[in-house]
């Protein structure tokens, strides 16, 4: 039962632009998507539209999205960082992740088409805008050292040991992605297999609309 306090404060929120259908309906909707992680299977069992359960998803998700001033107060002292390979419809992408070892909350997440020295450079940077740890801790791959002489940020070089927890982010991402993209699925045609072409770009801008999803899953509701 979803409580009343919680749909009267909802209700004073701008979260959704039409009111046709009721708000706890809603909040179940985006419930259990997150449980679940497919549109479609959220639209059958609440027998609406799989583009109205889509919207919701989007809208409720643009009101959580974290933002750089509120992480910047946590006081993050160590910072995992890893990357990992994402395969689906035979093509290959590369999710970058960074965690709060200390609080096990992700801090950032981010799909590109590449990786290498300047895909590193752009994620660590984005990360730094955010928050200012006292140590990274990450592998040795050779993308990121130029990022990191770039950057200038004191690092420490660890193969286990405190960065299992990004792993088992990767593992619970990696989980819940594939049912979702079962749902929600870029279909390449032959022209359009070369990253930078229009279904490509579209198909990295579903993995990060996913991935806004997850850390409010990961970081707040499997708690």
């Amino acid at each position: 039962m979803i409580s009343s306090t919680l749909i009267s404060t909802l209700s004073s929120l701008p979260l959704f632009s039409r009111n046709k259908v009721p708000l706890e309906v809603k909040l179940f909707a985006i419930a259990t998507y997150v449980v679940s992680s497919s549109v479609r299977r959220t639209a059958a069992v609440l027998g609406v539209g799989k583009s109205s359960v889509h919207y919701w998803i989007t809208r409720f998700k643009e009101s959580l999205d974290y933002k750089p001033e509120n992480v910047k107060s946590l006081g993050i002292v160590r910072l995992g960082v890893d990357e990992t390979i994402l395969r689906y419809n035979g093509k290959k992408c590369y999710l970058f992740a960074a965690i709060d070892l200390e609080r096990n909350k992700i801090i950032h997440l981010r799909v590109y088409s590449a990786r290498n020295s300047m895909t590193s450079h752009a994620f660590l940077k984005r990360v730094l805008s955010m928050c200012k740890p006292e140590e990274i801790v990450l592998d040795k791959g050779p993308w990121y050292r130029d990022a990191l002489c770039r950057l200038g940020v004191k690092v420490r070089y660890e193969s286990f040991g405190e960065r299992s927890l990004v792993e088992s982010v990767f593992s619970s991402f990696k989980q819940r992605a594939k049912i979702f993209f079962c749902s929600i699925t870029v279909n390449f045609k032959r022209k359009d297999k070369k990253p930078g072409s229009l279904r490509w770009t579209r198909a990295i801008e579903c993995w990060n609309n996913f991935c806004k999803m997850f850390m409010f899953y990961y970081n707040v509701a499997r708690r």
